[in-house]
C-alpha cells in the first residue's frame, strides 16, 4: 500500500479519536523529499495531561492489572502479527518520515515485530527474579 498525499490525523485520547482544541496543526515532512506526508493536531497541555490521566487509569485500572500472564502474550503475538501483515506500509511510512533508507526501515520493523514475539513469549516466563548482569569494566 503505498502512501501517496499527506493525511489529517487526528489524537486518539480516552479511547476517541479527537481534534485538537486549538485547531493548530503541525505539518509532518518527508525529509529526503521536504514533501508534507501529513498534518498532526498541536495538542494543548491540557491534551497532553488528559492522554497521560487516560493512559494511567487504563493502565492501573481498566483490564491489564487484571490480565493472565497468558492473555498478556497473547496480545503481544497479536501485536506482532499486525506488524508483519502490515510491514510494508509500515517500512515506508518509517521510511518517510524519518529519511532513513527503505531498507534499514523495513528491519526496523521486523525487529519490532520479533521483539514483540520475544515479550510474548517470555509472558508465562517471568517468575519474580532477576538475573544478575555482569558489569562491565572501563
Amino acid at each position: 500500500m503505498a502512501i501517496s498525499q499527506a493525511t489529517q490525523e487526528s489524537m486518539f485520547i480516552d479511547g476517541q479519536w479527537v481534534e485538537g482544541a486549538g485547531g493548530k496543526r503541525i505539518p509532518v515532512y518527508d525529509p529526503s523529499t521536504e514533501e508534507v506526508i501529513a498534518e498532526i493536531p498541536d495538542a494543548t497541555t491540557s491534551e497532553v495531561d488528559r492522554a497521560i490521566a487516560a493512559a494511567r487509569r487504563a493502565f492501573d485500572h481498566d483490564g491489564w492489572p487484571q490480565t493472565t500472564a497468558q492473555e498478556r502474550g497473547r496480545i503481544l503475538f497479536r501485536i506482532a502479527e499486525k506488524i508483519r501483515a502490515e510491514a510494508p506500509m509500515l517500512a515506508e511510512l518509517e521510511s518517510r518520515n524519518s529519511g532513513k533508507p527503505i531498507v534499514e526501515a523495513e528491519f526496523d520493523v521486523a525487529d519490532a515485530a520479533t521483539c514483540f514475539e520475544y515479550y510474548g513469549g517470555l509472558a508465562t516466563k517471568v517468575s519474580g527474579t532477576v538475573n544478575p548482569v555482569v558489569a562491565r569494566s572501563r
